[in-house]
């Protein structure tokens, strides 16, 4: 053959392309069918009472829907203590989320683009925090709290919640490649003080990045039990995750009454909603956010 006639490249069987995509699509399936079954069992659930709990198919809906009185004994039982709780977990994660969005994006924003004595040693420090286990800091906070009377309180719960190493960690990679230093510099020469540079030119910038940042957070704090199960000792400042998991403790006591199986439950998918509500409006940002290193080393 003529080395110097171009080489014919073969197309692609078609037979080998639909395998590939019929296992991706059948992977793809499964992976959602093992996250949304539990949530359809949930939901199937809370539609029923505690007979029909144990009478009726697993995954199939109960002849006689039961939600009204699940609901009305899910926020009238132990005197409401359902609501107060959900407002609390509310507190706990929007103050948390935005202490520690904000703290974080100012760490991670002086870590990136300013240069100063100790920078290497204190973002070596950041990134080795990401190693210690948190239950390993429990019993140090609690202590450290004891001592400060903060123990049993919400401030108590929320500050040490506040510092996010992660999110240190996370600005200061993001802030790398999503400010230009030219831009900065650029801003520095038009007279801008510091504080004006990182608020009107930095800051819509790092919006994304933000984000992601406070969804995370709020969705780590949301769902955090350690913490305010060893800090907390006031039932009305439980969160959602402490009262429903005192329920799920009591159902198979000797003596406690009528078992908590429908309010359990239903609670459970409660505190599960405000996870599928916010991620739908945020996931633009967050896209953008988890998407832009890859994006900017390309």
């Amino acid at each position: 053959m003529d080395a110097t006639q171009p080489r014919r490249t073969q197309p692609r069987p078609r037979r080998a392309r639909r395998v590939k995509m019929t296992v991706g699509t059948s992977l793809l399936v499964l992976a959602a069918a093992y996250v949304l079954a539990p949530v359809y069992w949930l939901l199937l659930a809370s539609l029923k009472n505690t007979t029909q709990l144990f009478s009726t198919p697993t995954f199939l809906p109960p002849p006689h829907i039961s939600l009204g009185a699940n609901i009305r004994s899910l926020f009238s039982y132990g005197g409401g203590e359902f609501k107060f709780w959900f407002i609390n977990s509310a507190v706990y994660a929007i103050v948390t989320a935005t202490l520690a969005t904000g703290v974080s994006t100012l760490c991670g924003y002086s870590l990136a683009k300013y240069r100063f004595r100790m920078r290497r040693p204190i973002f070596g420090l950041v990134v080795g925090s990401l190693m210690v286990p948190a239950t390993a800091l429990v019993v140090p906070i609690f202590m450290l709290e004891h001592y400060l009377h903060l123990s049993n309180s919400y401030q108590g719960v929320i500050l040490p919640l506040a510092v996010y190493p992660f999110g240190v960690y996370f600005m200061s990679i993001y802030s790398v490649d999503a400010v230009p230093d030219s831009l900065i510099d650029a801003s520095r020469i038009d007279g801008a003080s510091e504080l004006a540079v990182f608020w009107r030119v930095a800051r819509p910038i790092l919006m994304p990045g933000m984000v992601t940042l406070f969804l995370l957070s709020f969705i780590g704090t949301w769902n955090n039990y350690f913490l305010p199960l060893v800090l907390l000792g006031d039932t009305n400042r439980f969160p959602l995750t402490v009262g429903l998991a005192t329920w799920a403790s009591e159902l198979h006591l000797a003596g406690s009454g009528q078992p908590l199986y429908p309010e359990v439950l239903l609670g459970s998918l409660i505190s599960v909603l405000p996870m599928l509500v916010l991620f739908p409006f945020l996931q633009k940002y967050v896209a953008r956010g988890l998407t832009f290193g890859a994006i900017a080393g390309e």
